[in-house]
């Protein structure tokens, strides 16, 4: 509390202004280089470079270990799977996926999702690897001609996670 003058003869007690305080997390300099860099930064941890080899490594591995993005990972697994056992006409606004190769591993896919939704902290590598396997447009979900295949990644990410 505090007083407050309000005329010559009257003082009155207000409540004191609650302290700005800084909410802790990374400086937004290091935020912004992650939201620009978020592939080559999910493709170095995939690579099983050490989230704490810099600030913007351990953000990204950050992000990628928070409950809302396993669970939209997991998700993103999911949805692949299905839009594999019914392709859509070429009109549709969905991405298209290498239907063969993700029916291919969808066993592996399924495992990996219901592993990202129970693991509290899973490694970054294995988080990486299912970012990398979603998000980049080279992968082999959507690159049918890719050298490497959607089992191999799944299986990679999943034997990362089980190192947790």
């Amino acid at each position: 509390m505090r007083l407050v003058r309000t005329d010559s003869l009257h003082a009155a007690a207000v409540p004191a202004a609650p302290e700005r305080t800084r909410r802790p997390g990374a400086p937004f300099a290091v935020r912004l280089r992650v939201w620009a860099g978020v592939l080559e930064l999910d493709r170095r941890l995939a690579e099983g470079v050490a989230p704490t080899s810099s600030p913007e490594l351990a953000l990204r591995a950050r992000q990628l270990a928070s409950r809302r993005s396993r669970h939209e990972l997991a998700g993103a697994l999911d949805a692949a799977v299905h839009a594999a056992r019914r392709p859509s006409p070429s009109f549709a606004a969905t991405p298209y996926v290498a239907a063969g190769a993700v029916l291919d591993a969808a066993p592996a896919l399924a495992l990996l999702a219901r592993e990202l939704r129970a693991q509290a902290e899973p490694p970054a590598r294995g988080l990486a690897l299912v970012s990398f396997l979603i998000c980049d447009v080279g992968s082999p979900l959507y690159n049918a001609r890719s050298a490497v295949t959607v089992r191999e990644i799944a299986e990679r990410a999943l034997a990362a996670l089980a190192r947790a």
